[in-house]
């Protein structure tokens, strides 16, 4: 069986996400790129070997197409989201997936009236050391949670084509940036947590710069979040640290550790280092997407989680914004 896929946005990271990993995978062909014009679903067409380019609605129209991965500013995702959904298409929807709450309720139930999979791409979840970190976790060597701390800061480059400056497409440094940790902490702690504090660092037009919170959990953890799109001392490895009452695990570089990355155990003073493969995040998402249509099984960042993680970041905002 072969799953067909077509492209929503001509964007850099269709790349990493598509296009390089599709090429390695036997049941799965790219088809098509829709764009915001057909000089530009074209022009990427032809710099990708895609085999046809044209408009979002020519795209989504089209009858040899099992899935569309959209990858838009989040500002489109809802409305393209549901045009896809509509006409038939599974939708792989790059992250975050949506710019609100309600809008995540909306579209997992349109997915679920249409009998058709809507899954966010949070690439980071199938790579095998976020596989081990949640073993480590439910396996109960660290005890039981108490606190955590997780940060994503890398520098944006201010400019009028850069969407993640601007606040009605969608930017900011929690909806680009602080959805990995705050996804990090949901998955890890298996609940979903209430914002007891945060704080963002506002542009004129809203966009925030910097965004941090504390989360505290069902169970006790408690966790602190940064991200900021213009930290004071540039590019930082993204970590994750959770101090359980029997041990302490970190991990640097969550996000990406095909650019190296390790977990550190300290278990009643024992340390353990355990390192992982360099295969990219988003060749083991792609694979384990495409296994997931074509049989019927759930993954982890769809349905109830994919709203768990825009209701936790609508939070954010609003205890940001009450103060």
């Amino acid at each position: 069986m072969v799953t067909r896929f077509a492209i929503i946005g001509a964007a850099r990271i269709a790349k990493n996400a598509l296009i390089d990993p599709i090429a390695e995978h036997p049941d799965a062909l790219l088809t098509a790129i829709g764009a915001s014009s057909l000089a530009r679903a074209r022009e990427f067409a032809m710099a990708h070997t895609i085999p046809h380019a044209g408009t979002y609605e020519d795209v989504i129209a089209r009858p040899d197409i099992d899935v569309v991965y959209i990858a838009l500013p989040p500002s489109g995702h809802l409305e393209w989201s549901l045009k896809a959904l509509a006409a038939g298409k599974h939708v792989f929807l790059e992250k975050p997936a949506t710019m609100t709450a309600e809008d995540a309720h909306t579209l997992v139930m349109a997915a679920d009236a249409a009998g058709k999979r809507l899954i966010e791409a949070f690439h980071y979840r199938w790579h095998p050391l976020f596989v081990r970190a949640m073993e480590i976790v439910r396996s109960g060597q660290l005890g039981r949670l108490v606190t955590g701390s997780a940060e994503f800061s890398a520098p944006i480059a201010r400019n009028a084509r850069e969407f993640r400056w601007q606040a009605a497409l969608g930017g900011g440094a929690l909806a680009d940036l602080g959805c990995y940790p705050v996804s990090w902490m949901r998955h890890l702690a298996g609940a979903e947590p209430v914002v007891t504090a945060a704080h963002q660092d506002l542009e004129a037009d809203g966009v925030d710069r910097r965004t941090t919170a504390h989360l505290r959990f069902p169970d006790g953890f408690e966790a602190d979040i940064i991200c900021d799109m213009d930290p004071p001392n540039g590019q930082r490895t993204p970590y994750l640290e959770v101090i359980g009452d029997k041990g302490h695990m970190a991990i640097t570089n969550p996000l990406a550790p095909q650019y190296g990355a390790e977990i550190l155990l300290d278990i009643d003073g024992q340390e353990t280092r355990e390192t992982f493969p360099r295969r990219p995040t988003f060749a083991y998402q792609f694979d384990g997407v495409v296994a997931a249509i074509q049989a019927g099984t759930p993954v982890w960042t769809e349905g109830a989680d994919l709203i768990g993680n825009a209701e936790a970041m609508a939070a954010i905002r609003s205890v940001a914004a009450t103060g």
